[in-house]
């Protein structure tokens, strides 16, 4: 086994070097051949679709429930008109 040093048998790990702002590249360099990526068009496209989709299914929720509180509605109105009528007759 060896001491002092990794296990590549380098050494030890030199010492990171530190550079000055002014050394540091100040313009833009493109990376070639970087991975797939997706255009932004298809990007908005998407999330267009997303968007319109949520709230399409949000109105059609709304519209379903309001359905169902109107069936409610009407169903208290006729059990009303039953209970004043034996109400009345009584």
């Amino acid at each position: 086994m060896q001491t002092g040093s990794d296990v590549t048998g380098r050494g030890a790990d030199p010492q990171p070097t530190t550079t000055a702002p002014a050394d540091r590249s100040t313009e833009f360099v493109a990376v070639e051949g970087g991975g797939d990526t997706t255009s932004a068009e298809a990007l908005l496209v998407a999330a267009y679709i997303v968007m319109w989709a949520l709230l399409l299914g949000f109105v059609l929720l709304g519209w379903r429930k309001q359905q169902r509180i109107e069936q409610r509605v009407v169903q208290l109105e006729k059990s009303l008109d039953k209970a004043e009528r034996t109400a009345k007759s009584a």
